[in-house]
C-alpha cells in the first residue's frame, strides 16, 4: 500500500504547472490545423464528458485519434509529451484533460475561422 502512494507522489511531480502549461500551447497550435470550429466544438464536448467520468483510457483515445490526422512536429511533441506521462493519477489526470480542453478551445484555425 505504501509503494502504491510514493508511485502516486512520483507521478504527480511529473505533472508540474509548466508542464501542464506546454501541453495546452502545444494542444493550441496543433489543434489550430486540424479540422473547423465546430469540429473543435463537438470533440470539447466529447472529451469534457470522458473527463468527467474519469475515463483516461477513452479520453486519451479520443484525442490521439484526432492527433492521427497530423504528421507536423507540433502533433508529435504532444503525443510524446502524453506517452511520457500517461497514465495519471485522478489528480493528474484532471488537471491534464483540462489543460487540453482549453488548449483546443484557445486554437484558431488557420484559416482565420
Amino acid at each position: 500500500m505504501e509503494n502504491m502512494k510514493m508511485k502516486e507522489k512520483q507521478k504527480s511531480k511529473i505533472l508540474s504547472d509548466e508542464k501542464l502549461r506546454r501541453i495546452k500551447d502545444i494542444a493550441t497550435n496543433v489543434f489550430g490545423k486540424i479540422g473547423s470550429e465546430n469540429y473543435r466544438q463537438k470533440l470539447v464536448y466529447n472529451l469534457l464528458n470522458v473527463a468527467k467520468g474519469n475515463n483516461q483510457k477513452e479520453f486519451f483515445w479520443t484525442l490521439l485519434r484526432a492527433l492521427n490526422s497530423q504528421k507536423d512536429d507540433e502533433a508529435k511533441k504532444m503525443v510524446k509529451e502524453l506517452r511520457d506521462i500517461y497514465p495519471l493519477t485522478f489528480g493528474d489526470f484532471e488537471k491534464l484533460a483540462y489543460s487540453v480542453i482549453m488548449g483546443i478551445m484557445s486554437a484558431k484555425s488557420k484559416g482565420g475561422d
